[in-house]
């Protein structure tokens, strides 16, 4: 049995899975303030967000995974107070506010 053709015919743009890491990002369309965000105007490279990879402004680290961590990536879990990243925190939506729980508390919380 032939695939189905596709039925917007050749209208439709490919849709296809496009990698983007440091190097697209350094050439992309925003390159300059990203090499600005990144590196120092002298040039040396800065200690980077492990979430946004902007230049960390603070001494802020993740309290699970112990990562650092920029000014906006910080969040702060609902239930002990501690400093998680946007990989080791999670969300919960349940309640009318979100709120932010670490691994810690959300194994409790469930």
């Amino acid at each position: 049995m032939p695939k189905r053709g596709c039925p917007f015919g050749d209208a439709a743009p490919l849709q296809l899975k496009v990698r983007v890491g440091q190097r697209e990002l350094s050439r992309g369309v925003c390159a300059e303030r990203y090499s600005q965000e990144v590196f120092d105007p002298s040039g040396v490279a800065s200690i980077a967000c492990s979430s946004c990879v902007r230049a960390v402004d603070g001494k802020a680290i993740c309290g699970q995974c112990e990562r650092a961590l920029c000014g906006r990536c910080v969040r702060t879990c609902w239930g002990c107070g501690a400093v998680a990243c946007t990989l080791c925190g999670l969300v919960d939506c349940s309640d009318m506010y979100e709120k932010v729980l670490c691994t810690s508390c959300a194994m409790f919380e469930t």
